[in-house]
């Protein structure tokens, strides 16, 4: 079921010893005639394209499609054949023009191109399956740095403008805004998978330098692929207004407010399920609240994939450094020197100079930098290896120091179940009900707790540590938290009786 709407060989054309003259006939026709203005071509004139995709691109086809000159150009002669523009006639182009069919043909036994007959009229038009796959190498195939330009921007005034909706607003066009909620989250996807392009492509060039057998193949291709293509694309990108850290803290900001803001969340509901996203409110409600999480968690994330890009970048950027460091080095020795030398005796004889002509030059002595008397020691057989004890690790108290204060600082940024059920079984006694509008946060080990207890009753996710004493139940509903800590939606907890007391009012 992956390739439903794909023929069954549709791939064969990019499998076969023609899958380059394939590929550029397949993008042609996608620009010439299935993007843009409807167009509905006949028979012909695709033939005629693929003609002019084989005539400016003679290096696509092998030795035996050779036709040893340029082919004439062409234009359509009417609905039944194609006549040359030119007046003579060459069996190059005739055999030009078989070869065009028999690609065309192809193409629809594939399935890539399908004709249809209205009437006396049969057109030729692509499929919704090869369509889909050709728009993604066509895109490919292009600058991909453009389409990641401002979407760091973009995320950010999406947000701001979804941040300003209420209850209040009665206007069709300002409410549905906040369907920027959904194009701003899958911006920030395709911003993901910007990195992730631009790392792949690192790697890509690495290993072309490394494969390199030359010093300048090194060079080249590190010149012409990771400046010329990446650096001077997808890095000035990044680097300057589509960095990663340019308004993150304002994008995790703003949707953090969003999805404490109860009146924000009940447009944003309304719309969702207005526009068909979802099919209830509730549903729509943790759809809203989904988008918002995964913009917050992706920028939260968004410097572990910027380092190692970074650190890619450094290293390829060392690697031909060193290579550029020892090949200057190759120079300044004899050899280097030694053909100045001839160079400079060359010009002489050519210009008709005496054969014995003398020049000025520097010879170093022929003496050795080390003495005579300290030669190398003769080789002694080799000692046989004896088991020994490892040493100790070497303890470094700064290093465990830190290692301790970031295992305490993880433990309590990200509060587990026995915290979690502490902190609820000091806030509500055993067999009470509390709602977590009336809860006082105290601290700050406290607003984690609630904040992770709010979490399990919005994802109904509770964990089974917390649910065999605690009943955790999402009430929008009713008024929200509202505190100095944090503005977010009700819910309630309810806690079990003890075996005690339930045999007390036994």
């Amino acid at each position: 079921m992956l390739f439903r709407y794909l023929h069954d060989e549709a791939f064969l054309a990019f499998s076969r010893e023609h899958k380059h003259l394939y590929a550029a006939c397949l993008l042609d026709l996608y620009d010439r005639y299935f993007t843009g203005a409807p167009a509905f071509p006949t028979p012909q004139e695709v033939t005629h394209a693929v003609y002019d995709v084989m005539r400016a691109n003679p290096t696509l086809w092998n030795e035996d499609d050779d036709f040893g000159e340029a082919l004439p150009e062409v234009i359509s002669a009417g609905r039944r054949r194609i006549k040359r523009a030119s007046a003579d006639g060459s069996e190059t182009a005739d055999k030009a023009l078989m070869i065009a069919r028999q690609i065309y043909a192809r193409l629809v036994g594939w399935g890539w191109l399908e004709e249809e007959e209205y009437g006396l009229r049969v057109t030729v038009d692509m499929p919704m399956g090869p369509l889909l796959v050709i728009q993604r190498l066509s895109s490919l195939n292009r600058d991909v740095s453009q389409r990641f330009g401002g979407l760091i921007v973009t995320v950010r005034l999406n947000l701001e403008a979804v941040e300003k909706l209420s209850p209040d607003v009665v206007d069709r066009r300002q409410r549905e805004v906040a369907l920027a909620l959904r194009e701003a989250r899958n911006q920030v996807d395709q911003f993901t998978r910007s990195l992730r392009a631009i790392l792949s492509d690192l790697k890509r060039i690495r290993r072309a330098v490394m494969e390199s057998k030359t010093v300048g193949d090194r060079l080249e291709a590190f010149f012409e692929e990771f400046v010329g293509q990446l650096l001077l694309k997808d890095f000035e990108s990044i680097l300057t207004f589509n960095h990663p850290y340019r308004f993150r803290d304002s994008i995790v900001d703003t949707a953090r407010r969003i999805a404490h803001t109860p009146a924000t969340m009940q447009v944003l509901s309304e719309e969702y399920r207005a526009a068909g996203i979802s099919g209830s409110l509730s549903e729509a409600a943790l759809e809203a609240e989904g988008d918002l999480l995964a913009i917050e968690s992706t920028f939260g994330q968004i410097g572990e994939m910027f380092e190692r890009i970074e650190a890619f970048r450094r290293q390829l950027e060392s690697r031909v450094r060193n290579t550029i460091k020892y090949a200057e080095r190759g120079t300044q020795g004899l050899v280097g020197r030694a053909g100045d030398l001839v160079g400079r005796l060359d010009r002489l004889i050519v210009n008709g100079r005496s054969p014995n002509a003398t020049l000025e030059w520097s010879l170093e002595p022929m003496r050795a930098p080390w003495s005579e008397h300290h030669q190398a020691p003769s080789r002694e057989p080799r000692k046989p290896m004896e088991a020994q004890p490892l040493g100790e690790r070497p303890n470094d108290p700064l290093y465990e120091i830190r290692k301790q204060l970031r295992l305490a600082y993880i433990a309590r940024i990200a509060p587990g179940p026995t915290q979690v059920r502490g902190f609820l079984e000091r806030q509500v006694p055993p067999g009470a009900t509390r709602e977590a509008r009336f809860i006082a946060l105290m601290s700050i080990d406290d607003f984690l707790a609630f904040d992770a207890a709010r979490r399990f009753a919005l994802t109904r996710d509770v964990p089974a540590e917390i649910a065999r004493h605690f009943e955790l139940e999402f009430a929008p509903d009713t008024p929200p938290h509202d505190s100095d800590w944090l503005r977010c939606a009700n819910f309630i907890i309810r806690r079990q009786a003890t075996a005690s007391v339930r045999r007390l009012h036994a």
